[in-house]
Parts: structure tokens; C-alpha cells; sequence
């Protein structure tokens, strides 16, 4: 348990990165670096395509911490960006914490927005969004994995209150927006979470898919949990995830993943390493 005196230190971390086209691969060029947010140096497991370890050394975030990521991945780059764990929002003295993420993908490039899950603590209190701007012909792969207490040592979301906004726009325009707000009610709501603690989206931009395709994902379930796959749009591309387990959300995301990548990205599935530790 977090000590008081530790819960009144706030972080507040910013972090702007460029992704750029050099002579035989992607180029990550840092911008402006505030507090604990930061990155590994990129990695090459697949040519060109640069995979970057997101870093926040704290190791957890408490109410009244302020996170925001800005990313910008220039024409033509391409990269897969991860975090090397699980980012862990603890009980909150009545502080809300705060996380603000803006991707920009211009025309012609690839960003794969692929981090681990968020788990959030009892009393946790926490208002994140997310932004995925795309341009013309570029493409954007991303995820979000949220999990409500920790299910693994019977430890329920019995307090606290999780905020969550999703939009996705092309050429300026919105296409997709999603807004959730769990609570210990809306976890136990027929209407709601339906008792499951854990819940995920997967959002893919840029491609269209064909019917037989979408059937394809569609029979990919995960062992345990309410899976669904919908096509909302052009380009547009929507997984859910609603259960029990991490792991069972996980591994229907990388199944979904691998089976769309070479589709979206002209390129076989290359795992980031820290996925196997």
C-alpha cells in the first residue's frame, strides 16, 4: 500500500517523439522529455520497422499524476510501439490521475499502438484518453486492455471510478468514438460489464477487409469471455473483448493481430521480445 506522504509527490510526465524515414529504417528522434516518462532505445527485429519500448519508471500511477504522450509518425515510417508491462493505477486519496495520449499517423505510414494492459487498484481514480489521428493512406493498429482490481488474488473494484475516451479520426474526421465510465456498479450491471472484471478494444485503421476476412476473425474466440468483431465504417475495423482473464485477452488480441498484420501492414507478425518475458 502506498504510503500518504508518497500519494501528495505527483508526477506530472511528458513525453513528444517523432517517428522518421532514414536511409534503411525508421528513426525515433525524441522531442521534449518532462518526469518519469520515457523510452528504451528502438529496436530492429524486422528492417525497417522500428519497435520502441515505452518506459515509466515509477511503476505505478496515483491520483493526482498527470501522464501525456505525443507521437507523430512521419510519411512512409513505420514502427510498433509496447510497453515492457502492465501499468498500474493505485488507490487514489481523492485525486484523480490523468492520462492523455495523441498518436498522428501521416499519409503513407504505419503505427501499431500496442501496449500491455492498464490494472487498476481498488479506489483507483483515473480519466485517460486517447486520440489516433490518421492521414490519407496511413494505417493504425491499436488496443487498450483495462483490468478492474486484481482478479488473480480475489481483489474486486469495489471503490473508485475509471474514465476512459477513445476517438479515432481520418482527414480530420471522426470516425469512431468510444466513452466508458466503470464503476463498482456499472462492473456488476446486467447492462454493464456483467460482473467481468476484464475488457478490451482492438481498433484497425486502414484497410478495407473483405466479408470473408471478417468471418475469419469472427471465429477466432478466445477461450474464456464475450468476444465481438464489428466493421463500422470503411477502413475501420472493431474487436471487443469482455471476461474474466488477461491472458485469455491477450492471446484473442495477438491471435487477431497476426492475422490481420499481413493484411493492414503488408508484413508478417514479428512478436516484441518483452512479450514472452
Amino acid at each position: 500500500m502506498l504510503s500518504a506522504a508518497r500519494q501528495t509527490q505527483n508526477w506530472d510526465a511528458y513525453l513528444e517523439l517523432d517517428l522518421v524515414v532514414g536511409e534503411e529504417k525508421t528513426l525515433l528522434v525524441p522531442i521534449k522529455r518532462c518526469g518519469p516518462l520515457s523510452v528504451q532505445r528502438p529496436f530492429y527485429p524486422e528492417q525497417e520497422t522500428c519497435h520502441v519500448y515505452l518506459l515509466h519508471p515509477p511503476g505505478g500511477v496515483v491520483g493526482g499524476d498527470s501522464l501525456e504522450l505525443r507521437l507523430r509518425s512521419q510519411s512512409q515510417s513505420r514502427a510498433l510501439l509496447t510497453t515492457p508491462g502492465a501499468t498500474k493505477f493505485y488507490l487514489s486519496a481523492g485525486d484523480t490521475a490523468t492520462v492523455n495520449q495523441h498518436l498522428d499517423i501521416q499519409d503513407q505510414s504505419v503505427n501499431e499502438y500496442l501496449p500491455q494492459e492498464n490494472i487498476y487498484f481498488p479506489g483507483a481514480r483515473v480519466h485517460a484518453k486517447t486520440a489516433m489521428h490518421i492521414e490519407g493512406t496511413g494505417v493504425g493498429l491499436l488496443w487498450e486492455k483495462h483490468c478492474f482490481g486484481r482478479p488473480v488474488n480475489d481483489e474486486a473494484f469495489d471503490e473508485g471510478q475509471v474514465i476512459t475516451e477513445l476517438n479515432v479520426f481520418h482527414d480530420k474526421q471522426r470516425v469512431y468514438t468510444e466513452k466508458q465510465k466503470v464503476d463498482a456498479q456499472e462492473i456488476k450491471r446486467s447492462s454493464g460489464l456483467r460482473g467481468n472484471p476484464v475488457m478490451g478494444t482492438f481498433v484497425l485503421f486502414g484497410h478495407q477487409l473483405d466479408r470473408s476476412t471478417v468471418r475469419e476473425l469472427s471465429a477466432i474466440a478466445a477461450e474464456k469471455g464475450y468476444c465481438g468483431i464489428t466493421q463500422p465504417g470503411e477502413k475501420l475495423l472493431i474487436a471487443r473483448y469482455m471476461g474474466q482473464s488477461t491472458s485469455d485477452l491477450d492471446s484473442y488480441f495477438i491471435r487477431l493481430w497476426q492475422h490481420c498484420r499481413p493484411l493492414m501492414v503488408q508484413k508478417e507478425p514479428v512478436q516484441p521480445r518483452i512479450w514472452a518475458t
